[in-house]
């Protein structure tokens, strides 16, 4: 669902940008290419009816007033629909402008939103109205006018550019406020919705065919449709939030079992994520490796686990066979749930190594999943540098030695050479665990609760 914008979170306190030197000359050039466009096509806007200029200000608004959040920051409107008709039927100029006016009159006077963001949202609306306006224009599109096939080539570079320029200038100011970078920015937030994101862009021209066909009363036929598309949209944005917010509910019964654990889950995940970052993986895939991370000893949660926990001598044979079952038992607990069934298989190996000495399968080499490749670096380097129940932590730096030590045999050595690069740009520090005096305390107030 498109036009995409930003939160005011985002982009209303410097201190707390990602890149605070970018984003200024970014903004300052969004602000400047706006005013720039606006300054140039002023007096080129044809004549148009009052009140047709006033329902699609109404329409805009409307539309502005409620919001989706996006996964990766920044939220989304219907208000595409709106634009690709007007752009068809009014032009670029008159369309912008609009824009321009109704998100100063949603944003700053009835929402009142800080004025650093609304005048960013101004410009990037008005400047994804003007490009993909004149993208139609240019490919042989006439204001006003709309005939199919004629037309399907103006209605696809108008299309297209409006979604480009939208989705990667919010990309672009949510990675530079926030991070990580816009382009996995853009895959979290569109990649993964195109689908959805496009058909509002074929609503919008189909609203501008039925409006100059019909007339406005064929616009009636319409209004339940683009309702039940905005609120799957709606619904589908919803579904990956819940998918998130449940597998760290999951995560949070490890605390029924050991704190320990659970904490331990939450270190892992940011460390993993970094990790598939930094292997250059996409958004799909790191996403389940944050999830598969969180969970990743759910498999413990059982009664006969929490005496192996707690034990600070040798286990026994049996005490072992029982430890090693985990991944599996894991695995077949969030395999349950059908999206999160590749974080499952990452779950179920991520204690195989290269040398095949792994369990619970002892894959070797290639035949592990990245993910779980990766699962097993960040589990062992959080495990090594934070207090265990019979030991207190390594340093980073012994840490580390293990971990070269042990590549090519118990620990993948791409995935290895990944966190000793990112280790010496400063971009994997040491994230703060619990002591054990602490993670005892939690222990107590668990077991009074």
């Amino acid at each position: 669902m498109e036009p995409a914008s930003v939160d005011g979170s985002i982009v209303s306190s410097s201190a707390a940008l990602e890149h605070p030197r970018a984003f200024r000359l970014y903004y300052a050039a969004v602000i400047a290419l706006a005013a720039g466009w606006f300054a140039a096509t002023a007096g080129a806007q044809p004549a148009a009816p009052p009140a047709l200029l006033g329902a699609v200000l109404a329409l805009m608004a409307l539309s502005e007033i409620r919001t989706v959040p996006l996964p990766g920051g920044g939220y989304a409107t219907a208000t595409a629909v709106i634009d690709l008709a007007s752009l068809i039927v009014l032009g670029p100029v008159a369309t912008a402008t609009l824009d321009a006016v109704s998100t100063l009159l949603v944003q700053g006077v009835l929402v009142r939103k800080p004025l650093v963001r609304m005048i960013h949202n101004m410009a990037i609306f008005s400047i994804t109205s003007f490009a993909s306006g004149f993208a139609f224009l240019a490919t042989g599109g006439r204001v006003g006018s709309l005939e199919l096939p004629r037309d399907v080539l103006p209605l696809l570079a108008c299309g297209a550019v409006y979604f480009l320029c939208n989705s990667i200038l919010v990309s672009t100011v949510v990675g530079l406020t926030q991070g990580p970078d816009p382009w996995r920015i853009w895959q979290r937030n569109f990649l993964q919705g195109m689908l959805h994101h496009l058909s509002f862009i074929a609503l919008g021209a189909l609203v501008a065919a039925v409006y100059l066909h019909v007339g406005v009363w064929g616009l009636a036929l319409l209004g339940l449709p683009l309702l039940v598309a905005r609120h799957s949209f709606g619904l589908y944005i919803e579904i990956r939030a819940d998918l998130k917010d449940f597998v760290r509910a999951l995560s949070e019964v490890l605390e029924e079992v050991d704190p320990y654990t659970r904490h331990h889950s939450v270190r892992v995940s940011q460390y993993a994520v970094r990790l598939a970052r930094g292997l250059g993986l996409g958004e799909r895939r790191v996403e389940e490796i944050e999830y598969a991370a969180l969970v990743h000893d759910l498999g413990k949660i059982g009664p006969q686990h929490q005496h192996i926990l707690q034990k600070a001598g040798t286990l026994s044979h049996d005490e072992q066979r029982t430890l090693r079952a985990h991944p599996s038992a894991g695995a077949e607990i969030v395999a349950r749930v059908r999206a999160l069934r590749r974080a499952a298989e990452i779950v179920r190996s991520h204690h195989e190594r290269p040398d095949g000495l792994g369990y619970p399968y002892g894959l070797a080499a290639g035949d592990v999943p990245i993910g779980a490749r990766i699962l097993n670096v960040s589990d062992a380097f959080d495990a090594m540098t934070s207090d265990r129940p019979y030991r207190r932590a390594l340093t980073v730096e012994a840490a580390v030695q293990e971990l070269e030590r042990g590549a090519g045999t118990q620990f993948d050595t791409r995935v290895v050479d990944c966190l000793l690069r990112l280790r010496r740009a400063g971009e994997f520090p040491l994230l703060p665990s619990p002591t054990s005096e602490e993670l005892l305390r939690l222990k107590l107030r668990s077991r009074e609760a």
